[in-house]
C-alpha cells in the first residue's frame, strides 16, 4: 500500500500494532489539495477512484475504496423501554453509522478442510484481529467454526468465533458472523434485529462487519452476540459475573431421532422426560449450579401450558406465574408483523425460553431474523393479510392457542399489532432508516458481490433437483428435516429453491417487486403489512 499525498507517493507497511496483519500505516506531509490510497500488487496499482479531503491530523483507520468513515443513520422509533427483566450492558460492539473490519487467521489447510466439509463440526484454532476506527485489538488461541444448519449449505458460509475464557471483545467472548447470504437486500436482519430490541425485547443486536480470512476477502457480513455465556449476565444482569442464571432452551424444530418419536419444539407437553431430549431442543445453557443435562423445567413449562387456565378469574395472574407475558405476547406479535417464516409460529424453530431465576418465571427470546419482511417458504398472502388468524400456524401451536383464549391476552394481542403498526412497523417511521442503512452499505455490498466464495454450495446441488423434475417436497425434507411443519407453501419453497443464486439487483431487493413470490422488496413488505393491519382493525 502507498498513499499518494498530492500526486506523490508514501510508501506504507504493515504496522505491527497487536499483532494484526491486516493494518497498513505510514507518514506523509499533511494534503494540500487531497490524498488517496493506492494498493500495489506486482507493480500493477489500483488507485481509489476518488479524492480524499485534506487532514491536519492522523486519520483513523480507514477502509480502501470506501469514500466515507462515518455515516450519519437515522434511528427507529422506540416503541417500548426494555422489559424489567432486562438489564442490559452496553457495550461498542454495534456503534451506529460505522463498519469494522475483522481478520480471521488460520491454518489454511484446516481452513480449507473446514469448508469443504461444511456440513461437519470442525474447529481450526486461530488468530482473531477487529479493527475499527480507533482501535487494532487482537486475539490469539481462538476458535473459528462453521455457523448455522442450513447456512452451511450455501456458497457463502457463517461462522462462529470464540475467544479464550480470559479474553473479551466488548465483554463478549463469542460473536456470530452471518452471512446474510438469502438474503439479496443485506438490511433484513438489521432491521429485525433493531424492531426486536425497540419493542424492550431481549435478543443480540447486529451491525454489519467486514470479514477477511488469511489472504482472503470474504465480504460483508453481519456480526450478532450468540445467545451464550456471558451473554445472559449481559442481557440480564448488566454484565456481573457472579449473576446466577437459570436453564436456557433453544427450540430447533426437530431431528430424525425426535421426528421418529413424532415430536417437535412446539411446547407441547409430554409426559415423558428425556423425550424432551430427542434433539428437538437443546440447552444452550445450564442453571449455575444446576445439572448439565436438565429437562424437568422445561416440562414443567410444557405441563402448565397444556392446562393454564384460560376463563378462571386468576387466568391472567397464573400465566404471568410462569411466562414473563410480555415478552411472549410482544414476540408473537413481531412475528406476525415482521412475516417471521422461521419462528415459533410457522417452524417451531430460531426462538429460546430462558428460566430467569431472578423473576422465577420463564422470558422469551426471538433469533435468527433472517428469513423475515418477505423472505418466505410460505404463502406471502397469508402472512401479510392484516389478519393475524390466516398466519402459518398460530392457530396450530400449543402456546398461542392456549394463551389466546384468555380474553384479556387476546385484546393485548390485539393491541399489540395494531400499536406496533402504528409506532414502528410502518414505512412513515421505517423509510429513513432503510435509507441510511442502504447509503451506508451500498458500496460494500457492491465490493461483497464481486468476491469468490470458499463454501461447497450444497444448496444449489439439492434445488437443481427442481430443475430436474424431482419431487418439492422430497427436496424440502433434506432442507427443513423429516417432517415439514404444516403451512409450508410448495410453490412458495420452490420459488425459493430457485431465487437462492438468482441475481437480483441490490435496490430491487431492497424496494421491490423482485419478480419472486418468495420474496418481497423489504419497502414492500412494510408497506403491505402496514395498510393490510390498518385496513383490518379500522
Amino acid at each position: 500500500m502507498v498513499v499518494k499525498v498530492d500526486d506523490v507517493d508514501y510508501p506504507m507497511s504493515l504496522s505491527g500494532v497487536n499483532n494484526t496483519q491486516i493494518v497498513y500505516s505510514g507518514q506523509a506531509p499533511a494534503a494540500q489539495k487531497a490524498y488517496r490510497y493506492v494498493r500495489v500488487s506486482n507493480n500493477n496499482q489500483t488507485a481509489e477512484p476518488f479524492d480524499r479531503a485534506p487532514v491536519s491530523t492522523n486519520t483513523v483507520n480507514e477502509f480502501f475504496n470506501r469514500t466515507w468513515n462515518t455515516y450519519n443513520v437515522s434511528q427507529l422509533p422506540i416503541a417500548f423501554d426494555p422489559l424489567p427483566a432486562i438489564h442490559r450492558l452496553h457495550t461498542d460492539l454495534h456503534k451506529s453509522g460505522q463498519i469494522p473490519t475483522i481478520h480471521l487467521i488460520g491454518n489454511q489447510t484446516e481452513l480449507d478442510q473446514m469448508h469443504q466439509n461444511s456440513t461437519a463440526d470442525l474447529t481450526v484454532i486461530g488468530n482473531i484481529s477487529y479493527v475499527n476506527l480507533n482501535q487494532t485489538l487482537f486475539y490469539d488461541g481462538a476458535e473459528i467454526s462453521l455457523s448455522g444448519r442450513s447456512s452451511r449449505w450455501f456458497p457463502k458460509l457463517s461462522y462462529n468465533v470464540k475467544l479464550q475464557k480470559k479474553d473479551r471483545l466488548f465483554h463478549n467472548r463469542r460473536m456470530k458472523l452471518r452471512a446474510l447470504d438469502t438474503d439479496p437486500s443485506y438490511i433484513r436482519e438489521q432491521l429485525a434485529y433493531n424492531i426486536v430490541n425497540n419493542t424492550g425485547l431481549a435478543s443480540s443486536e447486529f451491525s454489519y462487519i467486514r470479514v477477511f480470512m488469511n489472504n482472503k476477502e470474504l465480504g460483508l457480513f453481519g456480526i450478532i452476540e450468540p445467545f451464550q455465556n456471558p451473554w445472559l449476565a449481559n442481557t440480564f444482569n448488566n454484565g456481573n459475573k457472579d449473576y446466577d442464571n437459570g436453564y436456557l432452551y433453544q427450540g430447533v424444530f426437530q431431528t430424525a431421532e425426535s421426528a421418529a418419536q413424532n415430536q417437535t419444539s412446539d411446547l407441547g407437553y409430554i409426559n415423558n422426560v428425556t423425550a424432551y431430549g430427542l434433539g428437538q431442543y437443546k440447552i444452550k445453557e445450564e442453571a449455575k449450579g444446576g445439572s448439565k443435562v436438565n429437562w424437568q423445567p422445561l416440562m414443567d413449562l410444557t405441563k402448565f401450558i397444556a392446562t393454564a387456565p384460560t376463563n378462571t378469574s386468576d387466568a391472567v395472574s397464573q400465566w404471568n406465574q410462569h411466562l414473563d407475558m410480555d415478552s411472549v405476547l410482544r414476540s408473537m406479535a413481531l412475528e406476525v408483523l415482521l412475516g417471521y417464516s422461521d419462528g415459533y409460529l410457522t417452524m417451531v424453530d430460531n426462538y429460546y425460553v430462558y428460566q430467569n431465576l431472578q423473576t422465577n418465571k420463564f422470558f422469551w427470546i426471538p433469533s435468527d431474523m433472517d428469513l423475515t419482511l418477505g423472505s418466505t417458504m410460505f404463502n406471502i398472502s397469508d402472512m401479510w393479510s392484516g389478519n393475524y388468524q390466516t398466519f402459518p400456524g398460530i392457530e396450530m401451536r400449543p402456546l398461542t392457542m392456549q394463551m389466546l383464549k384468555v380474553p384479556q391476552f387476546q385484546q393485548t394481542y390485539n393491541e399489540l399489532l395494531k400499536n406496533l403498526t402504528n409506532a414502528l412497523v410502518n414505512p412513515a417511521k421505517t423509510n429513513d432508516f432503510i435509507n441510511d442503512i442502504v447509503g451506508m452499505i451500498t458500496e460494500d455490498v457492491a465490493w461483497d458481490k464481486t468476491l469468490p466464495r470458499v463454501g461447497s454450495d450444497i444448496m444449489s446441488s439439492l434445488m437443481s433437483g427442481l430443475n430436474n423434475g424431482n419431487n418439492t417436497s422430497s427436496i424440502l425434507k433434506d432442507i427443513v428435516g423429516e417432517d415439514m411443519p404444516n403451512g409450508i407453501d410448495l410453490a412458495t419453497a420452490e420459488n425459493f429453491g430457485k431465487r437462492i443464486n438468482a441475481s437480483i439487483p441490490f435496490l430491487t431487493a431492497v424496494n421491490g417487486p423482485t419478480g419472486y413470490i418468495s420474496l418481497s422488496g423489504v419497502k414492500e413488505w412494510f408497506t403491505t403489512i402496514h395498510q393490510n393491519v390498518t385496513k383490518f382493525y379500522s
